[in-house]
């Protein structure tokens, strides 16, 4: 059972251990002794592991918070794409009407934008860039009272 959740049986950690060079030498792991002998050794019986500083630690925290933080939107915008905007959802037929008018009236605007740029990609992003120079302004202004 546990082979079809994909969760690694003891034998599996074990195996995966010797092939990443450790061995085990016999000698008993005290958990609470102060030194830092963990009873495996390197394959090359040198017993040093390289260290890894904290800066790398947080590297690679900070990349698998990433990962995950990036799985998470992706399933959160598969999530909004199959609930809120579909056809028949409520959202969408209320605001269905009132953005086909404000779209008809500012459709002028659409002569402005390069001609390779579809104005339903085009516009939010001006949308949103516009709020955030505003949003930096104002906290801009806030510094200098």
């Amino acid at each position: 059972m546990e082979e079809i959740r994909g969760v690694p049986t003891w034998q599996e950690e074990l195996a995966s251990l010797v092939d990443a060079g450790l061995r085990y030498d016999g000698a008993p792991i005290d958990l609470t002794a102060a030194t830092k002998r963990s009873g495996f050794v390197s394959a090359d019986g040198s017993g040093s592991e390289p260290k890894e500083t904290l800066k790398d630690q947080v590297t690679g925290f900070m990349k698998s918070w990433g990962e995950m933080l990036l799985e998470l939107a992706k399933g959160c915008k598969d999530i909004v794409q199959q609930t809120v905007v579909t056809d028949d959802s409520f959202l969408v037929r209320k605001l269905r009407k009132p953005a086909a008018k404000v779209s008809k009236k500012l459709s002028f605007l659409n002569e402005f934008l390069p001609e390779d740029r579809d104005p339903i990609h085009a516009w939010p992003v001006i949308f949103f860039v516009f709020l955030l120079a505003l949003a930096g302004n104002q906290i801009n202004t806030m510094c200098y009272y």
